[in-house]
């Protein structure tokens, strides 16, 4: 396993996902991952919460990566875009039915607090969230095995 490889495609499609994010907003769209997890750990209007957000949000991305290499590898799989594109969706469906989750792990979710529980696959966020929620894996999953099968070739 090339490591550097594996943490530079988790950064590379962990930004094109949320620069797809922030686009998906224009269309009604109220997904902000990094905001959401920064307000775990800093206080809401903190000029923190986006710079923290944003670097765990990262850090979830190359671990998230480095495992996509690991299923690559471990199933004998050339990595690709069809391949990344398929863990993505089945990621996509483990991250949507977390979401519903979420209020009650996250201190600032739920009623009367920071953010609206989001609800299985985002649907509180959105009518086009869930459909979102989905495809954003499967970009980022068919990133991960395009950075990691040119940077390894």
């Amino acid at each position: 396993m090339d490591w550097s490889s594996a943490v530079l495609a988790g950064v590379v499609a962990t930004v094109v996902m949320t620069a797809l994010m922030n686009l998906g907003k224009v269309m009604g769209m109220s997904m902000d991952m990094p905001r959401m997890l920064g307000l775990i750990f800093a206080e809401p209007g903190s000029g923190a919460v986006g710079a923290i957000g944003l670097v765990i949000h990262l850090m979830m991305g190359i671990v998230l990566a480095i495992v996509y290499v690991l299923l690559f590898l471990t199933f004998g799989i050339a990595p690709g875009w069809q391949w990344g594109a398929a863990f993505g969706a089945i990621h996509g469906v483990v991250a949507g039915l977390a979401l519903g989750m979420m209020p009650m792990l996250h201190p600032r979710m739920g009623n009367g607090q920071e953010l609206p529980a989001p609800g299985v696959f985002g649907k509180n966020l959105g009518e086009m969230t869930p459909m979102a929620v989905i495809l954003l894996h499967v970009v980022f999953g068919a990133v991960v095995g395009v950075v990691y099968a040119r940077l390894v070739a």
